[in-house]
């Protein structure tokens, strides 16, 4: 394991409250986890936590699994995302102060909850859709999304109105609801912000730049208890802040101290170690905020393809990415799994999947909405499905070890007791046997025998069977989808297995879906006004969030970096050209302007 540069070091040994700026490729998520095992080797009993928020659950099991390589004990280490963070710590504990909740609640499946929202929005017109009714909590109650049509908002607050009074009648919570009412609780309640002041020796917010007000809020109440004062450590970059539409703020450190009493020094990561000087270069020209960056690692001296190509033809578009992608793994010699296909809209990403998958016959490829499970990690069964499509093998021990006891914890929180431990948990799963191929078949009889083996007493309209049908329902809609939109019969045991083995072969994503990964190459599309930026940007926001998109697909790449804004967009009348961002960039950064002409020379 390599050792700190100079930077990354005095980050970690740093006493007082911390905000890191970090560059692409520079190491952050290396340096976080030299910082948590740093305090967690500091802590010296059973009720202090160093507590890790992250945007994802799959950055929260990267990072608990990295810090556990370094050989440090994690028994009081808390690292999850802030909703998990927020029910765990503050809802679960303390939900008999707050009158929505004295009750009891539960939260509610996503499935469950997409199908009620639905129900409402279409009772607002002009809404069709959930998809138009997109919004996030902040302290006095919930906002629109801010690309809403100012026509659509009154529809949309009526909407959220009904459905979250539906829910409260069912005694269930969404996300949103999560972090308002862990915020009416902190902010109400005192004592509970000051006892959480007591358990933790340390907060950390990865990704911050994707931090919402609300959020800030929460953790700013623990913060401020002057008689026992964690340490903060914030790390992130404020040059891929996509989140903005959703509240997501990059917060300065003036801004920080001001918000939570105390003061927050600034330090900066200006190394990357990922990408060529050449790529550094041209990622640096969309930087939001300036921040001096130097390439640093194995590839920096190269000099691969970087290409902005605005000739080729929406009817075009197919060939000439599976082109791109022989000429990369055949001439070039990169593995596809270093090969990223990216734009700005599933939908386009879906057909693009589709058309790949018959023109290059022998390559896998990992497109949109291929799982069959979708986002449904917070559904009991979920959980349960993951243990059982996983192998007991070595590398996946302390993992499932993880979800073992959030499967445990769950049945507790359910009324169902257990003297098990996670370990006797699984020797119970791994005897579980089930002969089906289909996938749907192999999870529905697993989980009938799970409940016989764990004795657990499912009752007609509990939340288990609940959460099981909403399971069942969302995983049968996305098979359906698959096989009319890729054309791909997704119900086999291999292909639900192969959701939580490692990734190969190339991925298909959105920008979004980037966020933190790297590539050897990386190919563009869709790169048009209106869509980089989206055209429900503010007027006067639209040029920054195009820049930040940018800055997010370009710092992605090593070595080859292939952007293309198509023509054939739109409709004659209101045709769809370059993002605009592009356009203004100089012509001294590309290696080449056509990507004809690459295929051809090479």
């Amino acid at each position: 394991m390599r050792e700190l540069n100079e930077d990354q070091q005095i980050a970690v040994a740093t006493e007082g409250d911390v905000l890191l700026v970090a560059c692409p490729g520079s190491g952050k998520t290396y340096t976080l986890i030299h910082k948590i095992a740093e305090e967690l080797s500091q802590v010296t009993s059973h009720r202090d936590f160093v507590v890790a928020l992250t945007y994802t659950h799959v950055a929260a099991e990267e990072i608990r699994d990295r810090v556990e390589t370094l050989g440090v004990d994690t028994s009081q280490l808390w690292i999850g995302t802030i909703h998990s963070f927020c029910l765990t710590w503050i809802l679960r504990p303390y939900a008999i102060y707050h009158d929505d909740l004295k009750n009891g609640f539960s939260v509610v499946d996503t499935y469950e909850s997409e199908e009620l929202l639905d129900e409402f929005t279409k009772k607002h017109p002009p809404l069709k859709s959930r998809f138009e009714c997109k919004y996030y909590a902040t302290e006095s109650g919930f906002s629109p999304d801010k690309s809403t049509p100012a026509a659509n908002i009154m529809a949309v607050e009526a909407s959220i109105g009904e459905y979250h009074a539906q829910l409260l009648k069912q005694k269930k919570i969404d996300f949103e609801m999560i972090l308002k009412f862990a915020y009416d609780l902190i902010s109400e309640h005192r004592p509970i912000a000051k006892r959480l002041s007591q358990l933790f020796s340390m907060i950390a917010i990865d990704e911050y730049q994707d931090t919402r007000e609300i959020q800030y809020s929460i953790v700013s109440r623990i913060l401020r208890e002057k008689e026992y004062r964690p340490k903060l450590f914030v790390v992130g970059d404020p040059n891929q802040a996509i989140y903005g539409s959703l509240g997501g703020i990059a917060k300065s450190a003036n801004e920080l101290s001001a918000l939570t009493g105390r003061q927050i020094e600034q330090l900066a990561l200006h190394s990357n170690y990922r990408s060529s000087q050449q790529i550094v270069d041209y990622f640096s020209y969309f930087a939001v905020t300036p921040l001096q960056i130097q390439a640093a690692g194995p590839s920096k001296l190269e000099r691969g393809d970087l290409i902005h190509d605005i000739t080729i033809a929406k009817s075009e578009l197919v060939p000439a990415i599976a082109a791109l992608i022989r000429h990369n793994t055949e001439t070039l010699g990169i593995p596809p799994e270093q090969i990223c296909i990216v734009a700005p809209w599933w939908i386009h990403l879906a057909s693009m999947t589709r058309a790949l998958v018959a023109a290059l016959p022998g390559y896998n490829l990992n497109g949109p909405g291929l799982s069959p499970f979708g986002e449904n990690r917070d559904n009991f069964w979920y959980k349960v499905a993951r243990i059982s499509l996983t192998d007991s093998a070595p590398d996946l021990f302390h993992r499932r070890i993880r979800w073992a006891k959030e499967i445990l914890d769950e049945l507790y929180q359910a009324g169902h007791e257990s003297n098990l431990s996670p370990r006797e948990f699984l020797k119970t799963t791994n005897s579980i046997r089930i002969q089906a191929t289909s996938g749907t078949e192999y999870l529905a009889q697993y989980f009938d025998e799970f409940i016989k083996a764990f004795q657990i007493a499912v009752v007609p309209d509990s939340e288990l069977l609940i959460q099981r049908q909403g399971f069942f329902d969302r995983m049968t809609n996305r098979l359906r989808r698959i096989r009319n939109d890729e054309s791909v019969d997704g119900d086999d045991l291999e292909t639900f297995r192969a959701v939580f083995r490692p990734r190969t072969g190339i991925v298909i994503s959105t920008i979004h879906g980037i966020k933190g990964a790297e590539f050897d190459t990386v190919i563009a599309f869709g790169l048009l006004e209106g869509q980089v930026p989206h055209f429900n940007e503010p007027d006067n926001e639209k040029e920054d969030a195009a820049k930040k998109l940018m800055f997010v697909i370009a710092s992605r790449a090593r070595r080859n970096l292939y952007l293309i804004s198509e023509t054939g967009r739109g409709n004659q009348r209101f045709p769809k050209f370059q993002s605009r961002v592009l356009g203004t960039i100089d012509a001294h950064y590309y290696t080449s302007r056509s990507v004809t002409k690459l295929l051809k020379d090479s």
